[in-house]
């Protein structure tokens, strides 16, 4: 199970201030502990930032390689200039993954070449110029045919990741079944994997770290690869553990016992 640290996401008030303030302390504070955490990659998103993104992401860069000179960075933007920026900046010894491509050709042909270029792994929003999917068939058709598309330009599939959308189930009760139903599916496309940005099924919601946690564990069954999520939540890593045991993934529960040895788990 990929582990993708949210913390870095200029949507959060305290994070767009610190990249404002230029606060390298909290960026580096917030990259380390999701590290330490677990975390295999770090998410990087200055989108709010808008006028000033491309500068705000190559110093947001320059701090987290300053303070991990290995780390895993997933470039998290709507601007393909603002990823191109970024993966020029990019100069660690760690790998990197691009979120994200959609079914809209303007975005393939953008992004799809800088992801070739720099050999990283790449999210594709399972999307097209018909909008949202609603059905675990219509994620499975919209990621068919990027797959089909990706691969014919020659990037490794092997390096790919669908997000199938989950929606929260506050306003769109049958969507988290709708994902679920998805994901086998999308994996039945060869070397395909799936990946999921875990907190939005529980917007608008009371005690949201529950059903984060019940969520993943349910997604985890039914085959997702890789998960957004905030590696510093007890109620997730509970969730990865317990899954990791269940499901004979986890060899002799290992990293169940240890995570309860270092009080990790609720």
């Amino acid at each position: 199970m990929l582990i993708i640290g949210e913390r870095i996401n200029s949507t959060k008030e305290k994070v767009k201030g610190a990249i404002g303030s230029r606060d390298a302390g909290f960026i580096s504070g917030a990259a380390r502990s999701q590290a330490d955490a677990g975390a295999d990659y770090i998410d990087v998103n200055c989108a709010v930032t808008l006028g000033s993104e491309l500068q705000d992401m190559d110093w947001v860069l320059s701090v987290i390689q300053n303070e991990i000179p290995d780390a895993n960075i997933c470039i998290d933007s709507p601007s393909y200039l603002a990823i191109e920026a970024a993966l020029k900046a990019y100069h660690s010894k760690g790998s990197l993954m691009i979120n994200s491509i959609s079914g809209d050709e303007a975005r393939i042909r953008s992004i799809l070449p800088l992801a070739i270029k720099y050999n990283t792994k790449l999210i594709a929003l399972t999307m097209d110029e018909k909008g949202m999917p609603q059905t675990g068939n219509d994620r499975f058709e919209a990621a068919r045919k990027i797959y089909e598309r990706v691969k014919k330009e020659g990037f490794d599939v092997g390096n790919l990741y669908f997000d199938p959308l989950i929606r929260p189930i506050a306003t769109e009760p049958d969507q988290a079944v709708e994902f679920l139903r998805s994901l086998p599916l999308i994996k039945g496309l060869a070397g395909a994997k799936t990946v999921c940005g875990l907190s939005n099924v529980s917007y608008g919601l009371p005690n949201r770290r529950l059903i984060n946690a019940s969520f993943l564990t349910m997604a985890i069954h039914a085959g997702l690869d890789a998960a957004i999520l905030d590696p510093l939540d007890k109620y997730i890593v509970s969730s990865l553990r317990t899954s990791g045991a269940l499901l004979g993934t986890d060899e002799y529960c290992g990293k169940y016992i240890g995570a309860y040895r270092e009080g990790k788990l609720i």
